[in-house]
């Protein structure tokens, strides 16, 4: 009798377990399926996206970008917010710069750190917004606006984002509103001078500071980047620094000229 038992109760646990395995076994080849779709929708929709950027880009059959692909993709992005701008006597004097209007608007106010006071990168940002509807409007002049100080949070913020946060939805928006007033200043015949993080210069072209007033060193994401670019300035000549962070923007024109301000490694870092 438990000869006969033991039997029985094993016969019941290798049906269980095989139709655990048969259960199993069509849950992963549904699984599997499913996923090669997917797999197939996400290959179809970069095939339609490399197509779309190689269009605006001008991707080379070799596969390589040309060296303006970003301005390209900028110029498009503004193309699209002229499209639907007005048209005739209403449409504006400067449509790429209120393309960029749109962009500023559009995103958050970039914030850097933890530690950045949410109101003031607020007011700067709603600033830089209402600064480039009045340069696509005509009712600021650019020039003395950049004397001012008026275009220093502009400019600094797209270096910056440029350099450090390229992933986020604000550096493209800063980038289009940048690349509109540096083409608004070169019609003026005004080269602006606002060194890349992370490039090197020298103290002949730029001012430099050690002052980390807004505590950059703390983002982990720009001391890293920071160090790991220091690590590769191995023979930094007379005079020649590695820039942090464009802290003010500097021009030559007609009316003169001014160094910008950058932040340069102290023993802080």
């Amino acid at each position: 009798m438990g000869i006969e038992f033991t039997s029985a109760f094993a016969q019941i646990i290798f049906l269980v377990l095989l139709a655990a395995f048969v259960i199993a076994g069509v849950w992963l080849f549904r699984r599997l399926r499913t996923n090669e779709a997917q797999l197939a929708a996400v290959r179809r929709e970069n095939g339609k996206l490399r197509n779309e950027i190689a269009n605006i880009t001008g991707w080379t059959a070799n596969g390589r970008l040309p060296e303006d692909w970003q301005e390209r993709l900028r110029n498009d992005k503004a193309a699209a917010g002229v499209a639907h701008s007005p048209a005739g006597p209403d449409a504006p004097a400067e449509p790429v710069l209120l393309a960029a209007h749109h962009a500023l608007a559009s995103v958050e106010p970039p914030h850097f750190a933890s530690s950045d006071s949410a109101d003031e990168v607020s007011r700067a940002h709603r600033r830089n917004i209402e600064l480039i509807e009045g340069l696509a409007a005509e009712r600021i002049d650019p020039v003395p606006a950049l004397a001012n100080g008026d275009m220093d949070k502009l400019l600094c913020f797209w270096r910056r984002l440029e350099a450090y946060f390229p992933d986020r939805a604000e550096t493209d928006a800063y980038g289009l509103a940048a690349y509109a007033v540096l083409d608004l200043f070169k019609r003026r015949e005004v080269q602006i001078i606002a060194p890349r993080p992370l490039s090197v210069e020298s103290v002949k072209n730029c001012v430099f500071t050690t002052d980390d007033s807004e505590k950059l060193r703390d983002i982990s994401r720009i001391r890293t980047a920071a160090f790991a670019a220091s690590s590769r300035f191995a023979n930094p000549k007379g005079g020649e620094e590695l820039v942090i962070d464009c802290e003010r923007p500097g021009w030559n024109g007609p009316n003169g000229r001014k160094s910008p301000r950058i932040l340069i490694l102290d023993r802080s870092w």
